[in-house]
């Protein structure tokens, strides 16, 4: 049980992930999903640099950035954060909250509109999303939550005993993945 007493997060100030490309990440963001660019901050030593550059989520939140040059990277480094860990490319991904279908609906309008056609939709049960790649290879997630009494039904109790179940006591998925998802 976490100390009550102790400091606790109130929400994520902002996540940051790297980009080889900084213009392609702006187009995406801002020009593609609409967040507004809030912040850049460059920072150079000699012939290193790295810029470090942020957009709005919505309640103060952020994704951020960086384009680094020459200060610790590999050569060969990726950005694709899944892919190329050699992860499935969902394992690691970005969820941006919507709070309505409706919402949802406009916005895989609005990214149909702006160029964006490689969405896929999932009906998870609990939460309905679109999923579509960022130009850094990173999956990028707009979830709409239309049950929250199901997904916050389980004690902490009971979300730790399935966390630690073993992979023999685990049922096999019953739900077809025609069901589950689509090319939206």
């Amino acid at each position: 049980m976490p100390d009550s007493s102790a400091p606790q997060s109130r929400s994520v100030h902002h996540v940051a992930y790297t980009t080889r490309d900084s213009e392609a990440t702006y187009e995406f963001y801002a020009k593609k999903l609409g967040m507004q660019l809030l912040r850049t901050e460059n920072h150079r030593q000699g012939d290193c640099f790295f810029r470090h550059f942020f957009f709005g989520m919505g309640s103060g939140e952020a994704i951020a950035f960086f384009e680094v040059n020459g200060v610790g990277e590999q050569a060969d480094y990726k950005t694709e954060i899944s892919t190329g860990l050699g992860l499935p490319p969902w394992s690691n991904h970005i969820a941006f909250r919507l709070d309505s279908l409706e919402e949802l609906e406009a916005m895989t309008k609005q990214m149909h509109e702006r160029g964006i056609d490689d969405i896929l939709r999932i009906d998870h049960g609990w939460c309905v999303s679109i999923y579509t790649m960022d130009p850094n290879g990173i999956m990028v997630e707009f979830c709409v939550t239309t049950n929250a009494e199901e997904f916050s039904e389980q004690t902490e109790e009971e979300a730790l005993r399935l966390m630690r179940l073993p992979k023999a006591e685990i049922a096999e998925e019953t739900r077809k993945e025609s069901s589950l998802s689509k090319r939206v």
